[in-house]
This record gives structure tokens, C-alpha cells and sequence, in this order.
């Protein structure tokens, strides 16, 4: 019999399984102790750095939906809003095509959608020298990978902005507020990440005074 197996059942005979069995407890104690100091301080910065990095990825792919849904519609400030104007050429009213405009909304959302499925996974992931909070140590070592869990919910809606633009001049801009959340998949851990962008669909510079009957654009529509 090999002399360090010999030694352990005499150590078993003598101590009994409880006594021998401590050492191994202590170890597991120490190393739950220790993990879990290292969790409730490395997550937060986990959690942080991934969001950051989501919330970046998400907004390059809500403004890629939009311009996509532009172009391919052959959108333009006329599609989406009609100046009335007088026989003197003065803008009397601002209305909403209401139609168009709900179209090209739920157009945009379920681009947004796609673009949020289709987010590289490649592109998500913490190394671990920027987990220590060093500086020195920031961006060196192995990644700890992220990737998208799911896309939770995408909504859309219309604002409108005036501006003055210069003597007698105004910048009407139409833009889509657009909020949306996706899941990221982290060790042990869905983190939610929502994000709220604000994009430019369509603008122009009225000449003249802006009517009061645009108010009831500032609300939204569509």
C-alpha cells in the first residue's frame, strides 16, 4: 500500500470522517468567501462596461434602421408634413400626413427590431484587466463574453421641434423618439439594457411667420 494512502486511513481511524472532513469544509468555506467578494465587486463593473457597450451597439443600429426605411422609401419633409399656404405664398396651416407617417413608424420599429436581433455578439465582451478598475491593466487580458439574451420591447413616436433659424426664418425638424431594450446575457445574469434615441426623419426652414396651427404637432402623431 503506498505510503501516503496508508498515512490517510490511519488519520481517518484516529480523527473520524467529521474531524477529517473539516480541512476540506474550511477549504470550500474559504473559496466561497472569496468568490463571492470578488463577485459583489467585479459585477457592478461588469454590468456597467456591457451597457455601455450595448447602449452604443443598439444606437449605430437604430439610426442604420431609420436611414434605411428613408431611403427606401424616398422619404422627405413633403411625406411627412403639408405646408398650407395663401395666395400671398404665406404658410397659413402645418398638418400631418397621418397616414404616411404611421406607416413609416411601424416600418421603422420592425427595422429596429431586425437590427436589434442581428447585433454582433462578437463586438460584446469585458476583458478582465478592465474588470480590476486599473488603469493600467484596462483592455488587457481575456474577455469575459456577452451576447444578446433577447430583444424585449421596441416603440416609436413622432416629436416635433421649431427653432428660429434666422430674421423671420424657422427650423421645423420632425424626429422619431425611438426607445427600445434588448437582454444581454452575462455569467449567471440577464441584464436588461434600454436605450432612448431621438433621430432626425425630416426638416425644413419655414420663411415667415409659423402659424399657430402647429401646435398640434408638438404632441406627436402618427
Amino acid at each position: 500500500m503506498p505510503v501516503k494512502l496508508k498515512h490517510l486511513l490511519v488519520y481517518l481511524r484516529r480523527e473520524g470522517p467529521v474531524a477529517a472532513a473539516l480541512p476540506i469544509l474550511a477549504a470550500f468555506l474559504v473559496t466561497g468567501v472569496l468568490f463571492h467578494t470578488l463577485n459583489g465587486r467585479l459585477r457592478p463593473v461588469l454590468e456597467a462596461a456591457a451597457s455601455s457597450q450595448a447602449t452604443n451597439l443598439m444606437t449605430q443600429a437604430i439610426a442604420t434602421a431609420v436611414d434605411n426605411c428613408l431611403q427606401e422609401n424616398s422619404m422627405g419633409y413633403s411625406d411627412f408634413v403639408t405646408l398650407e399656404k395663401d395666395a400671398a405664398g404665406k404658410v397659413t396651416s402645418i398638418t400631418s400626413n397621418t397616414t404616411a407617417n404611421s406607416r413609416f413608424k411601424r416600418q421603422v420599429v420592425e427595422a429596429v427590431a431586425r437590427q436589434l436581433s442581428a447585433l454582433d455578439n462578437s463586438a460584446l465582451g469585458v476583458p478582465l484587466g478592465t474588470l480590476t478598475g486599473q488603469p493600467l491593466l484596462s483592455g488587457a487580458g481575456p474577455s469575459v463574453r456577452v451576447r444578446v439574451d433577447s430583444v424585449g420591447d421596441v416603440a416609436a413616436d413622432y416629436a416635433n421641434s421649431f427653432t428660429a433659424a434666422g430674421v423671420n426664418q424657422t427650423l421645423h425638424r420632425v424626429c422619431l423618439e425611438i426607445t427600445a431594450t434588448v437582454y444581454l446575457f452575462l455569467p449567471g445574469e440577464v441584464l436588461p439594457v434600454s436605450v432612448s434615441s431621438s433621430v432626425c426623419v425630416a426638416e425644413t426652414v419655414i420663411v415667415g411667420e409659423t402659424p399657430d396651427t402647429y401646435l398640434n404637432l408638438e404632441k406627436g402623431y402618427g
